[in-house]
C-alpha cells in the first residue's frame, strides 16, 4: 500500500505527528497511519488549494490553540508538502464525523481470565493478581473522585449544559470588542506645525472615536492590568497646551466607559438571570449614549463643533457614566451573583439620595435587575415552587427524596432542612421579609404535595421600590393566605387533633384499661430476655388488647405497633444529653452490658402519615417514647410490690407474721413512693401541659407555632418527668432498682409457711439492708430536687419533694442516721485513747 503514497513513510509519519501536535488531539501517528493503509480512498480527493484552506480554517476552531494549528499548516504548506490536502480532508473527517469514521486497531489476543482451565492460578501469581488488584482500586477512587469534581464544578450549570457548544466569540473574536480591541500602539502621527484650529477638529475626531471604545493616532490607550482598573490614555505632545487641558478633563469619559464595557463583556451565560437583566438595562442606557455620540459626529461632520461645545456636551454624561462605572466596578471586583448584586444596586440607590439624576439612574438600573428575582419570589410565595437554574434565589431546595412519597425518618428533617435560607442571596431590601418568605412557600409546597390545588389570589405584581411597604403588603397577604390554607388542612382534613389525643392515649398512659389489659397480656413474654422475645407475639397480643378495650373506638389505633429497642433508658437519656459535651464520645462506644429484659426495652411505635409528620415527626415521636418508657418502667414496677402485697396476706395467715412486719411496712413505703411518682408525672405534669397545649392550639395562626407549642410541651414533660437532668435520672432509676431487687428477694424466700430462728435472723438483716438502700436512694433524689429547685428558680418539682417526704419523715430519718455516724465517731475517738 506504500507504494501508492507520493510521501516516504517516514516523511509521512513527521508530517501527521506535527499536524496531531498543533491540532492537539489525543491521537497517535500510527493509529492514524494504520487507518491510511486500510482506506482504498486515501489520496483520491483532489481538493483545491482553497478547498483545503477551507477545511484547515474549520479544523481550527476544534484545535487547542487555532492560531498555533494555522501557522504549522501555512508551513508544511510553504515546505510543498505532497498529499497535505489528503490529510487535511482525513482530519477533518475524524474530528466531525467520527461515527462515519472507524479505526482498524490491532488484535491483541485477549488476556487470560482468572480461573481458567489454561491458566490455573499459582502462589507464584497471587503477588501479581495482588499488584493489579491495587492498581485496579487506585484507578476506580481516581475515576470516583473525577466524577464528583465534575459534579461539583457543574452545580451552577442546567442539565442542559452538556448538550451545548457555546462559542466564545470574546475570545476567537477579540475585533468584535467596544473596547478598545486593538494593542496600543506608539503614537507616530506628528501634529507639529499643524495649526490650532486643524488641531481641535482632529482632535475632536479622535475623541469621538475614543469615545466608543476604539483607538486613535494621538490619543492612544493603555493596556489595564486588571478587569475593572481605570484606563489610561497618551495624548501627542504636539498638541496645543490649552487644547491637551480640555481633552485630558473629557478623557476619564472614555475611562469609564471601558470599565462598563469591560463588564458587560464579561458577563457570560452563567453569570445568572439578575446580571443579564443588569447587563440588558445598562445596554438600554449604553443605547441613549451612542445616540449623543451620533449626534456629535453629526454636528462636527457640519463643521459647528468645538472643543468647548464638546466639553458643555458630555459633561452630564460623565456624571451618568461615572456612577455606572462605580457600580459595575463594586459588583465586578467581588464577583457578585444574585440576591448580592441586588444589595449592592439598592444600598447605591439609597445614597444618590442628594443626586436627583444618579438616583434616577441607579434606581432605573436596581428595578430592571430585581425583575427576575422578584418573579422567582412571585412563583414561589404564590405557588410553593422554586425555578432558579442559577442558584441565586435567597432560598434553595435541598430536595434529597421523591415528593410523593416521603416517609416518617424524612419528615422529622424536612421542616428544617428541605428549604434552607441563603443568607448571602437575600437582597437588603428583603432582608426583614426572609423568614416570612421561607414560610409561605413551604406551607404552599405541602399544600401541593398533599395533591390539593393551589390558587393564586393574588394577580399584583412585586415590583422594586424604595418604599418596603408596596411589596411587603404583597408579602404579608401570600403569608396570611399559606398559613391559614395549611392550617386548616392539617386540622380539618387530617384531623391533627384527633392524632395527638391518640399519642395521649397510648404514649402517656390516658387509656388506662388498654395498659392494664397490655401489661397483663406480655407479662410473661416482656419479662424474658431481648433475644428471647418473638415481636410478632408481641404484635398479636398488642391488636388483641386494642381490640378488647376502650383503645377500640380510637379510628387510628391500627397504626400502633411494638418496639424493642437495643438500650435501656437511662442510656438512651444519657446519650442524648452527652451530646456536644466531654462524655459524648463515651456513649458513642458500643460497650458491652448486661442482657436486658424486655420491660426495659420495650416501647411504643407509631406509623403517622405526611403532612401530619411534619407534627408528629422522629424526633416527636422519640420524645414521647422516652416519657412512655419512664411511665411503664414505674408502673411495672408498682405492679411488682402489689404481687408482694398478696403474698403478704398469706403470710399473715401464719403466727410468725410478726416477724415480717418490717418487710411489710418496707414494701408499703415502696408501694407509696413509686405510686407518688406515677401521680405526680401523670396528674400534676403531664395533664396540664396537655390542657395548656391544646388551649393554645386553639388561638394559632399558621404551623411554625403549632411546632412550637408541640416542642414546648415535649421539652416541659421532659424536664418535669425528670428526665432531662442525668444525676435525677440516675438516682430515680436506682429507686426503682431496690424496689425491683426487694420484690425479687421477697419472691424467692417463699414467705408462706413457717421459717426457723437462723433463717428469721438472716431475713429480718436483708429487709434492714433494703431498707437502708431504699432510704439512701429516696433521700439522694430528695436531695438533688432540692438543688435543682434552688438552681433554677423552679417550684414544680417541689411538688414531688413535698409527696415523697410527707411530715418530713425522711428528713427525720437522715438526721437519725447522721446522729448515728456522730455517735459511732465519737466512740471510737474514746476507745481509741
Amino acid at each position: 500500500m506504500y507504494e501508492n503514497w507520493l510521501l516516504p513513510k517516514d516523511t509521512m509519519q513527521t508530517t501527521i505527528k506535527e499536524l496531531l501536535d498543533a491540532l492537539g488531539c489525543n491521537l497517535e501517528a500510527d493509529t492514524v497511519l494504520d487507518y491510511i493503509q486500510n482506506d482504498s480512498n486515501y489520496g483520491n480527493s483532489n481538493l483545491s488549494s482553497k478547498q483545503a484552506n477551507e477545511y484547515a480554517q474549520r479544523l481550527a476552531h476544534k484545535a487547542t490553540n487555532a492560531k498555533t494549528f494555522l501557522k504549522k499548516y501555512e508551513d508544511l504548506k510553504s515546505r510543498n508538502i505532497d498529499n497535505l490536502s489528503d490529510l487535511i480532508l482525513l482530519f477533518y473527517k475524524l474530528v466531525y464525523d467520527e461515527k462515519k469514521t472507524k479505526f482498524t486497531k490491532p488484535k491483541v489476543a485477549p488476556k487470560p481470565i482468572l480461573g481458567d482451565n489454561k491458566h490455573q492460578i499459582t502462589k507464584e501469581d497471587v503477588p501479581q493478581i495482588k499488584d493489579k488488584l491495587l492498581k485496579a482500586v487506585d484507578e476506580s477512587k481516581k475515576l470516583v473522585m473525577k466524577s464528583f469534581e465534575e459534579k461539583e464544578s457543574s452545580k451552577l450549570r442546567p442539565n442542559w449544559y452538556s448538550s451545548l457548544d457555546l462559542p466564545s466569540w470574546q475570545k476567537d473574536h477579540p475585533a468584535m470588542s467596544w473596547d478598545f480591541p486593538k494593542e496600543p500602539l506608539a503614537i507616530n502621527a506628528s501634529l507639529a506645525g499643524v495649526p490650532i484650529v486643524s488641531q481641535e477638529n482632529i482632535i475632536i475626531d479622535e475623541l469621538l472615536y475614543v469615545f466608543s471604545g476604539f483607538p486613535g493616532n494621538y490619543i492612544v490607550h493603555q493596556t489595564v492590568k486588571d478587569t475593572y482598573d481605570a484606563r489610561t490614555f497618551i495624548i501627542s505632545d504636539d498638541l496645543d497646551d490649552a487644547l491637551k487641558q480640555i481633552v485630558q478633563q473629557m478623557l476619564p469619559l472614555a475611562s469609564n466607559y471601558s470599565i462598563v464595557k469591560r463588564f458587560i463583556e464579561n458577563c457570560n451565560m452563567w453569570s445568572g438571570q439578575v446580571l443579564h437583566a443588569l447587563v440588558a438595562a445598562i445596554e438600554i442606557l449604553l443605547k441613549d449614549y451612542y445616540t449623543m455620540i451620533a449626534q456629535l459626529e453629526t454636528e462636527h461632520m457640519s463643521g459647528s463643533l468645538t472643543l468647548q461645545k464638546l466639553w458643555y456636551f458630555v459633561l452630564p454624561t460623565m456624571h451618568t457614566m461615572q456612577v455606572l462605572a462605580a457600580i459595575v466596578t463594586n459588583i465586578g471586583k467581588s464577583e457578585l451573583r444574585g440576591g448580592s448584586v441586588l444589595t449592592v444596586l439598592h444600598d447605591k440607590t439609597n445614597t444618590l439620595m442628594g443626586d436627583a439624576r444618579a438616583q434616577e439612574i441607579s434606581l432605573f438600573l436596581t428595578e430592571r435587575s430585581c425583575r427576575p428575582y422578584l418573579s422567582i419570589l412571585d412563583q414561589w410565595i404564590h405557588e410553593g415552587t422554586i425555578v432558579d437554574p442559577f442558584q441565586e434565589f435567597m432560598i434553595e431546595d435541598n430536595e434529597l427524596i421523591n415528593k410523593e412519597e416521603l416517609p416518617v425518618d424524612y419528615s422529622a428533617d424536612y421542616w428544617e432542612k428541605r428549604y434552607s435560607i441563603q443568607r448571602d442571596r437575600v437582597p437588603k431590601f428583603l432582608d426583614k421579609f426572609t423568614d416570612i418568605i421561607l414560610r409561605t412557600g413551604k406551607y404552599l409546597n405541602v399544600i401541593s404535595q398533599c395533591g390539593n390545588a393551589i390558587t393564586k389570589t393574588n394577580t399584583e405584581e412585586i415590583k422594586y421600590s424604595l418604599r418596603e411597604q408596596n411589596y411587603g403588603a404583597i408579602i404579608q397577604k401570600a403569608y396570611a393566605y399559606a398559613s391559614k390554607s395549611l392550617l386548616e388542612l392539617l386540622l380539618k382534613e387530617y384531623d391533627l387533633m384527633g392524632r395527638l389525643k391518640s399519642v395521649k392515649n397510648y404514649f402517656l398512659m390516658s387509656q388506662g384499661d388498654f395498659i392494664v389489659q397490655f401489661m397483663d397480656a406480655t407479662d410473661q413474654e416482656l419479662s424474658k430476655k431481648i433475644d428471647d422475645i418473638i415481636p410478632s407475639k408481641l404484635e398479636s397480643l398488642l391488636g388483641l388488647c386494642l381490640r378488647l378495650s376502650a383503645a377500640s373506638h380510637d379510628p387510628y389505633n391500627e397504626d400502633m405497633r411494638v418496639e424493642l429497642l437495643p438500650y435501656d433508658l437511662q442510656f438512651q437519656m444519657f446519650k442524648i444529653l452527652s451530646i456536644e459535651t466531654e462524655d459524648e464520645k463515651e456513649y458513642k462506644q458500643n460497650k458491652d452490658c448486661l442482657p436486658l429484659t424486655g420491660i426495659e426495652t420495650f416501647s411504643f411505635g407509631m406509623e403517622v402519615k405526611w403532612p401530619v409528620s411534619l407534627i408528629l415527626n422522629h424526633k416527636a415521636i422519640a420524645c414521647y417514647q422516652m416519657i412512655f418508657r419512664h411511665l411503664f418502667y414505674c408502673k411495672h414496677v408498682e405492679r411488682l410490690l402489689c404481687r408482694v402485697w398478696l403474698n403478704n396476706k398469706v403470710v399473715k395467715r401464719f403466727s410468725e407474721a410478726r416477724l415480717y412486719a418490717d418487710a411489710f411496712a418496707l414494701r408499703q413505703r415502696m408501694l407509696s413512693c413509686i405510686q407518688h411518682l406515677q401521680y405526680y408525672m401523670c396528674v400534676e405534669v403531664i395533664e396540664p401541659s396537655w390542657c395548656q397545649l391544646i388551649h393554645s392550639l386553639d388561638k394559632v395562626n399558621n404551623v411554625d407555632e403549632v411546632l412550637e407549642r408541640h416542642n414546648d410541651f415535649l421539652e416541659s414533660c421532659l424536664g418535669d418527668c425528670m428526665l432531662t437532668s442525668p444525676q435525677l435520672l440516675k438516682a430515680v432509676t436506682t429507686l426503682c432498682l431496690v424496689c425491683v431487687q426487694f420484690c425479687t428477694f421477697i419472691q424467692s424466700t417463699g414467705c408462706c409457711g413457717s421459717t426457723t430462728s437462723g433463717s428469721a435472723d438472716s431475713f429480718s438483716r436483708s429487709v434492714s439492708r433494703y431498707g437502708l438502700r431504699f432510704t439512701a436512694a429516696l433521700l439522694s433524689v430528695l436531695a438533688i430536687i432540692e438543688r435543682m429547685a434552688r438552681d433554677n428558680n423552679t417550684n414544680k418539682l417541689l411538688n414531688i419533694s413535698a409527696r415523697l417526704n410527707f411530715n418530713t419523715y425522711y428528713v427525720k430519718q437522715l438526721e437519725k442516721f447522721c446522729a448515728d455516724d456522730k455517735l459511732m465517731d465519737n466512740d471510737k475517738k474514746a476507745s481509741g485513747s
